[in-house]
């Protein structure tokens, strides 16, 4: 890869995905100190810190109602490398975690390639039913991994199970 092609990449994926600095942890924590509800985005703080402390580095800067979205793509990206790229660099911090299996990288980069968006704002089956899925636990805590695809954006997202 150039380095012209390397920026260019650098540039896409910094505005596709949002880093977890170690001040943002802090200011997690912090607010988790002061109140144990405390939430990011409908999802409460206290319980996706495990997960962000021990695998993600970023997370999408788009966000779901159905859970904290690790990719979200609006629409359907034409270029299928760049599309591959973003989700790839998604879900690299979950293979490395040993969370994805190689089988289930391709399974998620198969499902971004092959799903087109869809609105389906009244078909509740439509929208939620996954065609990707995985549960795992850090600690005592488990979560879901799921795609879906919901007014116009296609999503993996972490699912706390209670």
């Amino acid at each position: 890869m150039t380095t012209k092609s390397k920026s260019k990449w650098e540039r896409i994926l910094k505005r596709m995905y949002m880093r977890f600095t170690p001040e943002i942890i802090a200011k997690w924590e912090s607010a988790v100190k002061e109140n144990p509800n405390a939430e990011y985005n409908c999802n409460k703080i206290s319980e996706i810190l495990p997960f962000v402390k021990k695998v993600m580095p970023r997370l999408s800067r788009n966000q779901s109602l159905f859970g904290l979205s690790i990719i979200s793509i609006e629409g359907k990206i034409r270029d299928k490398e760049r599309e591959e790229v973003i989700v790839m660099y998604g879900i690299e911090p979950l293979q490395k975690a040993g969370i994805l299996t190689g089988r289930d990288v391709r399974r998620v980069v198969n499902w971004y390639r092959g799903s087109e968006p869809r609105w389906d704002s009244h078909d509740y089956t439509a929208r939620t039913k996954p065609n990707f899925e995985k549960e795992f636990s850090i600690g005592n805590r488990k979560y879901r991994l799921i795609t879906d695809n919901y007014r116009n954006f296609r999503d993996l997202n972490l699912q706390v199970l209670r």
